[in-house]
């Protein structure tokens, strides 16, 4: 003991031995003699001693020593580094701020959540126990979808609410009976779109067209009964798809909806002697007839839209003129018998025409009935896209496209697709190169021109070449052609090369496109 407090006056560390210091031999592991100077190194015997001895009951002069000596730390990972929360600004915390919204009487908060989309007010009632009700308390619903039955009533009695769109799409076969309750209970609260999708072709509730709140009805792959009552006259927007009616219901409808702005007829059956719409408010029509549907009719001075497709069983399609049409798309099929069309009365009538698409044979039976005249009547300024569809060997229906090319003056889009031709070795005439060169839209405002179905054809590419070199404002070209026709478009593009050059290919169709402008 004296010699370590000799130590310790000098500032040394001793290692002494247990006799020197009077450390017992029973105390394990590295013992510290004095806490600050003197260690020693004791063996620790077989004995299992769970906790040391105090060490100031062994050295008095230690009894500043606490009563348990440290223990080596472990090995542990390293504890993660807390993230410190940001203060919110202002000068009270973010916990002390009130919470105006929940605080909100009920019909306060129902008053503002009725102005939200359906979806988002009802994503509300998670937050907390106070919006648990809230979706049972919303006086108006977006959408409801009923798609397996046995369908139930979509709303209760009580409270009053209003429901915009009701969808019926059943993955099954059903049966009139299994929806026709949802229907009805839809109609009491005010449903303004309804959707029907069935499987098979299924007879609907016959309130289906006496619902007055309706303005979109989309009917697909059902029939409406020939005894149905008809008293939508808020109705705007009617869809039949694949619907089995026949021409008494068809112009019931078009009588009492006085609002009906949009109507699409595609694949109707029951209309086997024809089709006949009379509408002095319509704006947009669409018409898809059936295999044996062999006559229509349409009378809409009001029109903007058309598009009308033909069968090659049609026999007589009439078209009353529209001086409002915007937008026109034709499509005449092959007809087995005479058709007894005439499209230049309504054509003439379309002053304010802004894009033409005329496909099938249309361009032959127009050649026709323009055959007589040097120039077409009329100047449709406001058109810019023109489509056609002709056969290049055809002399009646290439003189027909430049009469047509001479009466826009502001045309931008051009679109040729080549139809079968008859002759393959014809060539475009001088004389038809001199009525292009004078036509005012290639000289001026034509800026795009497309070709689909491009081949090899020595008509074909002279009318090429010359768009090529003649458009004076072209800034994008583009031809669509099979495998076989890629050495002769490249060279024909190579007249005019342009510094941006796109390729793509679809449905085993290449298409090759110059922009001449960055």
């Amino acid at each position: 003991m004296r010699d370590c407090a000799a130590a310790e006056e000098r500032g040394e560390v001793v290692e002494c031995g247990t006799a020197a210091c009077g450390v017992r031999d029973e105390l394990p592991g590295v013992r510290v003699c004095d806490y600050k100077l003197a260690t020693h190194t004791v063996e620790p015997r077989a004995s299992k001693i769970h906790r040391p001895p105090d060490p100031a009951r062994i050295h008095p002069e230690l009894s500043f020593l606490p009563s348990e000596m440290p223990r080596a730390p472990k090995d542990r990972a390293p504890a993660k580094r807390k993230r410190r929360r940001r203060r919110p600004r202002g000068n009270c915390a973010a916990s002390d701020s009130p919470d105006c919204f929940s605080s909100l009487p009920d019909d306060v908060l129902i008053a503002i959540t009725s102005r939200l989309p359906t979806r988002l007010a009802v994503s509300l009632s998670v937050l907390s126990r106070r919006y648990r009700n809230l979706p049972a308390m919303l006086p108006r619903l977006d959408s409801l979808l009923l798609s397996a039955p046995p369908f139930p009533i979509p709303l209760p009695a009580t409270p009053p609410r209003i429901l915009r769109r009701l969808d019926i799409a059943p993955t099954k076969r059903v049966k009139p009976s299994d929806f026709r309750r949802a229907i009805e209970s839809a109609a009491d609260h005010g449903v303004s779109e309804l959707a029907v999708r069935l499987r098979r072709r299924v007879c609907l509730p016959k309130r289906v067209f006496a619902i007055r709140s309706l303005t979109v009805l989309s009917l697909n792959t059902c029939a409406v009964p020939r005894l149905t009552a008809v008293a939508c006259a808020g109705l705007r927007t009617l869809k039949l798809h694949r619907v089995f009616v026949n021409q008494d219901i068809v112009t019931a409808i078009l009588s009492a909806a006085t609002r009906l702005e949009t109507l699409e007829m595609v694949f109707c059956t029951g209309l086997i002697g024809g089709c006949t719409v009379e509408s002095s408010t319509l704006r947009t029509f669409l018409f898809k007839p059936a295999l044996e549907q062999n006559a229509i009719t349409l009378s809409a001075t009001g029109l903007r839209t058309i598009t009308v497709y033909t069968r090659p069983k049609t026999q007589k399609v009439q078209l009353a003129p529209s001086p409002d049409v915007r937008k026109a798309y034709l499509h005449i099929a092959k007809f087995r018998e005479k058709l007894s069309f005439r499209m230049r009365p309504f054509l003439d009538a379309a002053v304010r025409l802004a894009c033409l698409t005329l496909r099938g044979f249309s361009m032959l039976m127009l050649a026709g009935e323009y055959e007589d005249t040097a120039k077409l009547p009329i100047t449709f300024q406001d058109l810019r896209t023109l489509s056609v569809s002709l056969d290049f060997s055809s002399e009646s229906e290439v003189v027909l496209l430049v009469k047509l090319l001479e009466s826009c003056p502001n045309l931008r889009q051009l679109t040729v697709s080549a139809a079968e031709n008859k002759k393959k070795d014809a060539c475009l005439e001088a004389n038809l190169k001199g009525m292009l060169a004078n036509v005012s839209c290639i000289n001026g405002s034509l800026t795009q021109v497309t070709f689909l179905g491009f081949k090899s054809e020595q008509y074909q590419k002279d009318l090429l070449i010359f768009l090529l070199n003649r458009t004076t404002n072209l800034k994008k070209i583009g031809v669509q052609f099979p495998e076989s026709e890629k050495a002769v478009v490249k060279w024909a593009f190579d007249r005019r090369k342009a510094p941006i050059e796109r390729k793509s290919t679809l449905y085993n169709l290449r298409y090759l496109e110059l922009e001449y402008t960055r």
